[in-house]
Formats: C-alpha cells, sequence, structure tokens
C-alpha cells in the first residue's frame, strides 16, 4: 500500500510572533487528504485538517504564504501529527479497501 497526502486548503491570519514581529498570512490551518493505493489501484482517503502555530517562528524563518511549497507544508503537517495518528489514518484506509468486494448474504439455513 502506498499513502500520500494532499494540501487541499491552508487558512492564514497575520500573526505576531515571540519576537513581537508580525507575520503576514502565516498558515495557521492545514486541511488535507491522506490517500492510500493497494497493489491493483483502489484507493480511499481520510480527510482532515491541523492547526499549526507561527508564535514561534523567528523573523528569518519565515516564509511567505506566495514562496510555500508543498514538500514545506507536508513536513509541517507530519511533525505536528504523531506516528502513532498516521497509523491509525493508514489503518482506517486500508480496512476501507479491504473491505470493499465484500457481500453480504442471508444465512444458507431456514
Amino acid at each position: 500500500m502506498n499513502y500520500s497526502w494532499s494540501i487541499v486548503k491552508l487558512s492564514t491570519r497575520d500573526v505576531t510572533n515571540a519576537e513581537g514581529v508580525s507575520l503576514a498570512d502565516a498558515v495557521v490551518e492545514i486541511k488535507w487528504r491522506r490517500i492510500g493505493v493497494d497493489a491493483d489501484g483502489n484507493t480511499s482517503k481520510v480527510v482532515g485538517h491541523t492547526d499549526v502555530y507561527a508564535d514561534d517562528v523567528a523573523q528569518a524563518d519565515f516564509t511567505p504564504f506566495a514562496d510555500l511549497t508543498e514538500a514545506q507544508v507536508i513536513g509541517w503537517l507530519e511533525s505536528n501529527i504523531s506516528a502513532d495518528q498516521i497509523a491509525k489514518y493508514d489503518s482506517k484506509i486500508a480496512k476501507n479497501i479491504n473491505s470493499r468486494g465484500k457481500v453480504e448474504k442471508s444465512v444458507p439455513w431456514s
């Protein structure tokens, strides 16, 4: 099974960091999809959102919104979600894919 992230939307606001500097359009929420694809091409996903904080970001380390990359945002996402939680998402995706093709039938006796 292969898993990947898809960033759907970013929510921003101006944030004042610990140095007292205003960081314009700082990302405060990431809306995402976690997508799984099995060897046969079957897919499933979970969707969610994760809050991120720029309060402790130094002005020198701040990336303006227009300069953000997908890899950078996925890095923030992965550093704000525990490995255990990601494993739970992956397990849910796998379970959804594995339950497809299941046919419910009445019992064969009267």
